[in-house]
């Protein structure tokens, strides 16, 4: 168990907070199930919880959640996978109820899990109003590279979108 001050929990705890709604967009975009959800999610408050130490203040935290979740998300880690941490039930905290979603927004998860695992961030970040320069230091591509990948999957998704149906 990693020696903490109450502080630094209370400020891990306070970025969370603030934050946890990025943590279950992604979970949302990488999972089918409520179980896989809360899993994935756990996985991800692991990892940022880790890496909260080495936070730089500069930064922005949405940038530096984001990474982190994406991180997780990509490389398929679950429970069982990761080193065992335990958290307390605070620095843990799933809601009981998930964000409510209208239809539309029902749609547009359900076109997200027929993306790729490189193009789902990409989408799920340009949504967060990220600019291409943002999502390019988060994901790590070049920015051209970034436009034509953007260009071809908002063209996947209008093609998802006509023929998903709620």
């Amino acid at each position: 168990m990693r020696n903490t001050t109450p502080t630094t929990e209370a400020a891990f705890l306070t970025m969370l907070t603030a934050h946890q709604g990025i943590v279950h967009k992604v979970c949302k975009v990488y999972t089918r199930t409520a179980e896989e959800h809360n899993d994935l999610f756990q996985d991800i408050v692991v990892q940022l919880w880790r890496a909260w130490p080495a936070f730089q203040a500069g930064s922005k935290v949405s940038t530096w959640a984001y990474r982190i979740a994406l991180n997780v998300a990509i490389s398929g880690l679950r429970r069982g996978r990761i080193a065992t941490e335990i958290l307390t039930d605070q620095q843990y905290q799933i809601p009981e109820n998930l964000p409510e979603q209208n239809a539309h927004a029902d749609r547009l998860y359900q076109a997200l899990h027929h993306l790729s695992a490189v193009e789902k961030p990409l989408v799920l970040l340009l949504l967060e109003d990220y600019s291409y320069e943002e999502i390019a230091h988060i994901t790590g591509l070049n920015i051209n590279h970034l436009r034509v990948k953007m260009h071809r999957v908002r063209e996947k998704l209008r093609l998802l979108l006509t023929t998903i149906q709620v």
